[in-house]
């Protein structure tokens, strides 16, 4: 193994994004329109339009905790889960890739979501990753910017060069890991996820 670590993005590319995207898109608006006395349908466009406006490098758009405070909604973490359609889900094709992986270097999360969404969308395979990251919670950072990527080699104790990255976005995965020096492998999900794995397999390899 060329890596001292490997780095997965968790939501989308180990992880079913559907179980966040409800409550961005289906559960905070309700909190919202309850709240403010509007339309769903009007909560939902308010919401859209302040978060196109902070954009995805503010801690904004990734606090739970900031949303449910701005609407003065009292609600645990646990109590949302129990309100959403969409169950945390581990993709069951990585879970024997990670699992192998794990037995050979050291694995890592790496997120922009915040460890409320990261814990529960990992479950048991928590157990693979030697450490799990959320760019806000633990370095302060909205988003995952060349920044993150750097702070995180320096907390791993490795250099940038010696970290591959895997996830699904092309712009804070792929193209910001790479101006920190980071190997990079793109999981795009336009393609099957069964060839995505033997790609990721074979770039292993």
């Amino acid at each position: 193994m060329q890596y001292k670590v490997i780095s997965f993005d968790l939501q989308g590319t180990l992880s079913d994004h559907l179980f966040s995207d409800e409550f961005w898109i289906e559960i905070l608006p309700k909190f919202y329109s309850e709240k403010n006395n509007i339309s769903l349908e009007q909560a939902k466009k308010d919401l859209h339009k302040q978060f196109k406006e902070i954009g995805r490098y503010d801690f904004r758009y990734y606090s739970v905790k900031y949303w449910l405070k701005k609407i003065n909604m009292i609600i645990s973490f646990k109590k949302i889960i129990k309100l959403t359609k969409n169950k945390p889900l581990f993709f069951d094709d990585v879970t024997e890739l990670v699992k192998d992986l794990s037995k050979k270097v050291n694995l890592v999360i790496s997120s922009s979501t915040t460890k409320d969404f990261i814990n529960v969308e990992l479950g048991v395979n928590k157990k693979y990753f030697k450490k799990v990251f959320s760019s806000l919670d633990d370095f302060n950072i909205p988003g995952k910017p060349k920044e993150f990527y750097l702070k995180l080699a320096k907390k791993l104790g490795v250099k940038p060069e010696e970290i591959l990255h895997v996830g699904d976005d092309e712009e804070m995965d792929i193209k910001n890991a790479r101006l920190a020096g980071l190997n990079t492998f793109y999981f795009d999900r336009k393609l099957p996820r069964e060839e995505l794995i033997n790609r990721l397999n074979k770039f292993l390899r």
